[in-house]
Formats: C-alpha cells, sequence, structure tokens
C-alpha cells in the first residue's frame, strides 16, 4: 500500500503540473483569440535538452570543455585528472560530456527510468487534457471564464486528493493550489490579452 501510495503522490504532482501549464497556454491563447495549434506548434519546435546541449558544444566546444573541467573539480578530482577525464570523454564522443552535465549518469535503469517517464507522461497530459477540453469544446463567448473554473475545480481536487495521500492539511494544500493556478492563468490571460491589443 506504501508503494502505490508514493506512485500517487508523484503522480498527482504531474497531473497538477498538467492542469496548470496547460490551462496558462491556453487561456494565454484564448484571450489572444489565437488558435491553440499555434501554441502546441510552438512547444514542439522547442529544442531538447541533448539538442541544445549539442548546440552549445558546437558554437563553444573551449568553453564547454572548460565548463566539463569545472564539473570535474567540483566532484573532487584534482585540477589535472579532471582536464584528462574531460579530453578522453571529447575525444571519445564530443557530447560524451552532456550525460554529466545534464545529470543523465545518476538516472537510473533503462527499464524503471522509461517507465517514470511513460508514467509522468500520462499523467501529464491527463492534467492537460482538462483545460485543453474546456477551451475547446465550451461556449465561445463563456470559454475563458468557464475554462478558469474547471481549471479551479480540478486543483481542488487534486489538491483534497494529495491531502488523503500525504496526510498534510487539506485546506492548505488546495489552498496552494488554487492560488498557483489562478495566478498561473492570470497571466496567461494578461499576456494574451496585451497581444490581442
Amino acid at each position: 500500500m506504501d508503494g502505490w501510495r508514493d506512485h500517487a503522490r508523484e503522480s498527482i504532482l504531474d497531473v497538477n503540473d498538467g492542469i496548470v501549464s496547460a490551462a496558462g497556454i491556453a487561456e494565454g491563447f484564448a484571450s489572444a483569440g489565437a488558435p491553440l495549434q499555434r501554441g502546441a506548434d510552438q512547444l514542439r519546435a522547442k529544442p531538447s535538452l541533448l539538442e541544445a546541449e549539442k548546440a552549445n558544444i558546437e558554437a563553444d566546444p573551449d568553453g564547454e570543455f572548460e565548463e566539463l573541467v569545472e564539473i570535474y573539480e567540483s566532484k573532487g578530482l584534482s585540477s589535472g585528472l579532471a582536464r584528462q577525464v574531460a579530453q578522453e570523454l571529447t575525444e571519445i564522443d564530443p557530447v560524451a560530456h552532456a550525460d554529466v552535465e545534464l545529470h543523465l549518469d545518476s538516472i537510473g535503469s533503462v527499464k524503471s527510468s522509461v517507465y517514470a517517464a511513460a508514467t509522468a507522461g500520462l499523467f501529464y497530459a491527463a492534467g492537460a487534457a482538462i483545460p485543453l477540453a474546456a477551451i475547446k469544446w465550451l461556449p465561445e463567448g463563456q470559454r475563458v471564464a468557464l475554462t478558469f473554473a474547471a481549471v479551479l475545480v480540478a486543483l481542488g481536487l487534486t489538491g483534497w486528493f494529495a491531502s488523503w495521500l500525504t496526510g498534510l492539511p487539506v485546506l492548505r494544500l488546495i489552498r496552494r493550489n488554487l492560488l498557483l493556478g489562478a495566478a498561473t492563468m492570470a497571466v496567461g490571460l494578461l499576456v494574451g490579452t496585451v497581444i490581442a491589443i
């Protein structure tokens, strides 16, 4: 039972993240009068961390090499040994040090990483589906207000569920979720309104 609660605690955070981030984006696009597809296209165009690191290495190989040396020095290696390790890694594969810089070396087994990523992605998507469905299918004249309300109800429920899982005070978790969600959507609305002007 404790293992289930641990996984559920992690998953409820992913649901919250999905709800809040999608709600902020959706409210912003709706208030700007822009179609949601434009936001989805922009999110897909964002490079991955590894691609960004490859670009950094190509743009400034010496700077990235020195950064790698500093990482190994901060782990306790002498300057000479840190430089030697960085040199060996760079000769094998110039991007190999991305493992160290992005902390990919501490992720764990592939099987557990794939499971964790798939679970997080599914729960994030489940959370994101709430505001996206609301903003797409609610009546256009009331879309923003009703989506705002639907998101706050969903965040209240996830706050209650998180309280049940953790034993933390229910009002504190619900209040936190509602305040953060409302603030995120308010910023999205404000940015969307300013862009629409």
